[in-house]
């Protein structure tokens, strides 16, 4: 069971490498949390995309694993926290899944898909410097 769940349109680019990024830190920081990724429109099985894969690589990071998975009520039934790359997203989570905790960066994560490697390293970026905020929702879930 995940506790946070990221949630992009693909589950190729900017999900998995928040999941990447946000477990890596937990691991750093040897928090107990975990984190899985998901896509409003995935197709089932697709591989992260090259500028993803190419970016958690120079962070030292490994998306050789990650399997691209359609956002589900199994998913949503078993997170903690859903965390969705902007509102937009989270309204879709919250319109299909009602019982999802939800929350949305603020503002919305570039989609680099399709962009140079200076994009996706501008988007990793601006993931990783939200990570604490990610913590910090998590942590007043546990307060509620």
């Amino acid at each position: 069971m995940p506790d946070v769940l990221f949630v992009c349109s693909g589950n190729t680019c900017r999900s998995p490498m928040a999941e990447c990024l946000f477990n890596a830190l937990c691991q750093k920081r040897r928090l107990p949390y975990r984190a899985e990724s998901a896509g409003l429109y995935a197709r089932d099985g697709d591989v992260a995309t090259d500028g993803a894969f190419y970016e958690m690589k120079r962070r030292g990071l490994s998306l050789n694993r990650h399997v691209a998975q359609t956002l589900s009520g199994v998913l949503i039934r078993d997170t903690r926290l859903v965390v969705a790359m902007g509102e937009s997203y989270a309204n879709r989570v919250k319109d299909r899944f009602p019982e999802a905790r939800v929350v949305a960066f603020s503002p919305p994560v570039l989609d680099p898909f399709g962009g140079s490697d200076a994009v996706y390293r501008k988007t990793a970026d601006d993931l990783e410097n939200r990570m604490d905020w990610v913590l910090a929702s998590l942590n007043a879930l546990e307060k509620e």
